[in-house]
Order: structure tokens, then sequence, then C-alpha cells
């Protein structure tokens, strides 16, 4: 598909908008305690790996024939915000600040004590936040059957961490690897994640808003009626569409208020 700049970037922000509601949702996740000291946690082990699953889908490149480009969405919304078309009076600063700040915090490497007893390696592991995070997305979406490009992904990882692993040990510590970044250090740093997915969204929003209000006509009716004013630019029914539904989105609120996060759930990995 062949898009204009501004259609471009309200269908990417549609799609932005639609995977975090999947993820920053009161179906898969509570909000606990009050700021600054709240928390979220998963409604199941079910519900983490619904989760991880979708935030990998969000860390990685859309398809470049339905959305027009071959980026990750994180790094879209980044470029959106240092060329917006819907900018008023600094609209989209707070969503250029979430959006900066989550990439900082993902590209950060941690530092992990492993213990992996079926190749009897105990190591520190440093990689990085958004490493782990799509590895264990993957696995969590996959079968062991059609990882391979995961274990290639650990090879590499340990490598650089100076241990040598075959294939078939990158193979046997899949579960492992998993139980530890996953189970342990994922449940660790979901406020983390929640918080920043949270902010980019209310960011969407609040940079949208005036877009919206500027855009949105009241007509009689009964009920009564109301349409959008496409900007200039939106030519395609597609990307109209994608307005309209994106305009509508932006008539109520996120399904989760602006919270803070813990200090003390940001201080490991």
């Amino acid at each position: 598909m062949v898009y204009s700049e501004i259609e471009k970037e309200i269908i990417f922000l549609k799609a932005v908008q639609e995977l975090i509601d999947e993820m920053v949702n009161y179906e898969v996740l509570y909000l606990i305690g009050e700021d600054p000291h709240s928390e979220i946690r998963f409604k199941s082990s079910i519900h983490q790996r619904f989760f991880n699953i979708i935030l990998v889908d969000f860390l990685s490149r859309s398809d470049k024939k339905v959305m027009g480009e071959n980026l990750s969405y994180l790094e879209t919304v980044r470029k959106i915000c240092a060329n917006p078309h819907f900018n008023i009076d600094g609209s989209v600063d707070a969503l250029a600040a979430a959006s900066q700040e989550f990439t900082e915090w993902l590209e950060q490497d941690a530092e992990v004590e492993v213990w992996l007893p079926s190749t009897e390696i105990e190591t520190t592991l440093s990689i990085k936040r958004i490493e782990f995070l799509k590895i264990c997305g993957n696995i969590s979406k996959h079968n062991f059957s059609r990882l391979s490009g995961v274990v290639s992904e650990l090879i590499k990882v340990f490598g650089r961490n100076s241990t040598k692993i075959s294939f078939e040990e990158a193979l046997l510590i899949l579960c492992e690897f998993y139980e530890r970044f996953h189970d342990d250090i994922l449940n660790y740093h979901v406020s983390t994640i929640v918080e920043f997915l949270n902010n980019i969204r209310w960011g969407i929003h609040k940079y949208l808003k005036p877009e919206f209000s500027q855009s949105i006509i009241h007509e009689d009716g009964d009920p009564p009626k109301y349409r959008y004013t496409y900007p200039v630019g939106v030519e395609g029914k597609f990307a109209k569409n994608t307005y309209w539904e994106l305009m509508n989105k932006i008539r109520s609120s996120p399904y989760v208020k602006e919270f803070k996060v813990t200090r003390y759930l940001k201080l490991r990995y």
C-alpha cells in the first residue's frame, strides 16, 4: 500500500493504540497501591504470557505491505513525534517524552545471574532488556519446534558473554531461560513496562485531543449524529476509516488511569 505521510501517521497511531489497549486493561492486570507506590500484577500466568506475546509484536517491525513502512511501532512513534501532523500547542510533548523514555529503558543492559542446570552453566548475563523480552515473547508464542531463530539468538547472547554454547545446548536451556527471564524478571519489570505503555497511550490521547475537538461536527437528529472533517492529505478509504476509528477512541479516556510505579520496582535488572 502507498500512503501519504499523514495517512501513515494515522494508521500507525491506530495500530499502536490497539496494541497497547490489548495489553493494558483490567481484563489482563490489576493496578494496586497508591501513587507514587503503585504496582501492576497479572491476573494469572496465562495473562502474563498473553501480555508478553503482544509486547513482542509491539517491539517488532510492522508489515510494509499493510502499513507502508517496515519499522517497529515504538520507532514509528518517535518518528511521528519528530514530525507530527496534529501538534497543537505542544500536544505531542507527552507522547514524545514517553516514547523516548521507554526506548532508552529497553536499550539498557541488565546484569542477570543465571543457573541453567541442564547444561550446568552458572554465569551472569549482560543482556539488553529488549532482547530478553523479545526472546521470551517468542517462546510464549511458539512451540520449541519453531524456535530456531530464538535458539540462534541465545547462542549469540551467550557468546557475547564469553560462554560458548552449541545449538543443542541452546535448545536444552530454552525452558530454563524462559523460567528465569519470563517468570522472574518480567514479573519484576511488568509494573515499569505497563507504566511506560500507559504513558504512551495517554500521550496519544493528549496529542490527538485538540484534533478531535476541531474535527468533530455535531448534527441534529434523534439520536444526535456526528461526523469528522478529514485532514488534508487523507484520501484513501482505509486511511479515512482508520481516522474515524482513531477519533472515536479519543472520545473516551484510556482504560487505565495515569499512575506512578514504586521506585522499589526500578532498582534491579
